[in-house]
């Protein structure tokens, strides 16, 4: 992971956090109206044995999901937690500026300039035209 990703994924942390437990938590609202339709299907109708395994293994995995989404929300808010606690608009802008500035540094790397403070290369030309010189008179 380049140090850009790295930020990238820092700004996104402490943007979108709140979002994502906000996400999970209507996850696991919509798996607890699933799980509560079918109880109240198993409550109105009579079912024959293998209707109720097929209800069963249904119920199962929705308990399944239920639990994994239980257990991303308790990570996130471990990381909530911590994004609450140190996020604020001067990290977030800091962390903008930072890429900004990141991103100027890579233009300026990939299209390199240089602003000659000598007349060196004057010296340089002066001996190219010396050869071109001397070859054309040794013609």
């Amino acid at each position: 992971m380049t140090v850009e990703e790295l930020m990238k994924y820092m700004l996104n942390l402490f943007n979108n956090t709140s979002d994502d437990l906000h996400k999970e938590y209507e996850k696991l609202s919509q798996k607890d109206m699933e799980l509560s339709d079918l109880d109240h299907y198993i409550e109105n109708h009579i079912l024959k044995s293998y209707e109720l395994a097929k209800v069963g293994r249904l119920r199962k995995t929705l308990r399944e999901e239920r639990r994994e989404i239980k257990n991303n929300i308790d990570m996130i808010e471990i990381i909530k937690k911590f994004t609450d606690k140190y996020n604020n608009k001067l990290i977030a802008g800091d962390i903008i500026q930072s890429l900004k500035e990141q991103g100027i540094l890579r233009k300026r790397q990939e299209n390199p300039s240089y602003k000659y403070r000598t007349s060196i290369l004057d010296r340089l030309e002066a001996k190219d035209e010396q050869v071109q010189k001397q070859k054309s008179n040794s013609r």
